[in-house]
């Protein structure tokens, strides 16, 4: 077992506003699912990933006892420590609100080797370009805030391939005597691992392989008019006013089951890049999004833009054929380009004069449901920009809203019935060291109460054909709604809710 030394927490103590207690230890008995369950009353996010070439994939994250939470409400941000009540910083903006947060919480410097050692874990909804873009702006009230993060006390990092758990303590310096906060955070951190040496198995009954009973679906489009306004959007885009613009639907759905068990599901049946459970506010956030919005890390930039879409065949060579088509198709090729080049603009806008590079260009990438291609574009932050300004440059995703980006989004603005919400905004994590990691809120159930609401979209441009461009929401939506049906199935109470 290995854990931090009391010299070292001394000095850390004396000197900073918070400071971290640790252990690591071996724990190969374990999964991130039992570990989450082990401690459920604690526990508040749980982040994954299926990508064997990132480096999220060697690790998940358990956040536990949420502490501080900042959120925005009517345009005003705040954040409240969530134990006492009390308002610890208060802003205008959100960046603001974030750096007053984490000035209040004064953590030290982290120097382990791990991707994410404690901060900020929430979400950026589609709708807050308003706020970054003010000429883009509905009329129509909100549900959703623009921003919500939340800072947890303790934090669980397992390593997937050395099998390493570590557990981070958090503590509030000042408040008590060096020696008596060392024995409290040891205690902490020694009933965390209590709890997870009764764990068991959380079994699952056999997935289901028989049809199921189809969940009943509500969508904020008829077909029809999905299809008149794909066809008004080829109407613009012949006009002059834009490229592209990706028109999405809402599907809604009545649910019994909870969010952990709809997690535990979707990751089987669409393993991705970024998994994520998070339960923040109302909310439950259940994703397993293939897509990375922009990750900074030290000064490099980097953002995996992905559009064209095929849906996976049922054998290898069937799936080897859809493969050299998608590559072949002239118009999916032309509207990854475009995007492409709005990555690099974006990446742009941040980075050094000369540094935005194209690493890999229309590459494959095959997930559960659909393939899609993809693309890396990498760039060096300049000195004086921060990783915020990242974050915001690349907002919203080009792929989830279009080119040229604002008139596209005002265009969406006026034909899609709903705001977004959640859907196609940003899921990340913004840590203590001033990195940050972001998906794009795709492939995503929203669950407040027992209603589940997904969406998907697809990239209109001039020769789109109406209805494939609807069949591919509903291709992009399989996989969520499978999951959904697949949960009722093996979840669901006696009398079945729809």
């Amino acid at each position: 077992m290995k854990k931090t030394p009391f010299a070292s927490f001394q000095q850390a103590y004396n000197r900073y506003g918070t400071c971290f207690y640790s252990e690591t230890v071996f724990a190969d008995g374990l999964t991130p699912i039992q570990m989450f369950q082990a401690l459920q009353e604690e526990a508040t996010y749980l982040l994954e990933s299926n990508d064997v070439q990132s480096e999220w994939s060697n690790y998940s994250f358990i956040g536990l006892s949420p502490i501080y939470e900042c959120v925005e409400e009517n345009g005003s941000y705040k954040t409240i420590h969530l134990q006492t009540g009390n308002v610890v910083a208060s802003a205008v903006n959100f960046e603001a609100c974030y750096q007053k947060t984490v000035s209040h919480i004064d953590p030290q410097p982290s120097e382990m080797e791990i991707p994410f050692q404690g901060g900020a874990v929430g979400y950026v909804s589609y709708d807050a370009v308003e706020e970054i873009e003010p000429v883009i702006k509905r009329s129509d009230q909100r549900s959703c805030p623009y921003y919500h993060f939340i800072f947890c006390e303790q934090l669980l990092s397992f390593h997937e391939q050395t099998k390493q758990l570590t557990l981070i303590q958090l503590v509030k310096s000042g408040l008590q005597p060096a020696e008596q906060a060392f024995v409290e955070a040891q205690a902490k951190i020694r009933t965390l691992i209590g709890k997870l040496e009764s764990a068991k198995a959380p079994v699952l009954p056999h997935m289901v392989t028989k049809k199921q009973l189809p969940i009943e679906v509500r969508s904020n489009y008829s077909k029809q008019g999905f299809i008149n306004d794909v066809n008004r959007i080829k109407a613009y885009i012949q006009a002059g006013d834009i490229f592209q613009a990706v028109l999405s639907q809402r599907l809604e759905m009545t649910v019994s089951v909870g969010g952990l068990d709809l997690y535990r599901v979707l990751r089987y049946v669409n393993p991705s890049p970024y998994l994520y459970y998070i339960k923040i506010g109302k909310k439950e956030i259940i994703g397993s999004s293939p897509e990375k919005l922009v990750q900074v890390r030290g000064d490099h930039v980097e953002i995996h833009p992905i559009a064209g879409t095929r849906k996976r065949g049922q054998t290898a060579a069937e799936d080897e054929a859809l493969a050299r088509e998608l590559l072949a198709d002239d118009k999916e090729r032309a509207e990854h380009h475009m995007l492409v080049d709005l990555a690099r603009n974006d990446v742009g806008k941040v980075s050094v004069y000369g540094s935005v590079e194209v690493p890999s260009l229309l590459e494959i990438g095959k997930f559960s449901h659909v393939m899609h291609l993809v693309s890396k574009v990498t760039g060096k932050l300049k000195p004086q920009a921060t990783p915020y300004d990242a974050l915001k440059a690349a907002f919203p995703a080009g792929t989830l809203s279009g080119a040229p980006k604002i008139r596209a989004m005002q265009i969406l603005n006026e034909l899609e019935p709903t705001r977004r919400g959640i859907y196609g905004g940003a899921i990340c994590y913004m840590d203590f060291n001033g990195n940050i990691d972001s998906c794009i809120a795709i492939r995503t159930i929203v669950l407040e109460g027992n209603c589940a609401t997904i969406q998907a979209g697809a990239g209109i441009v001039a020769d789109s054909d109406p209805e494939k461009e609807y069949e591919e929401t509903l291709n992009k939506a399989k996989a969520l709604i499978h999951a959904i049906e697949q949960t009722e199935a093996l979840f669901a109470k006696a009398v079945r809710l729809s």
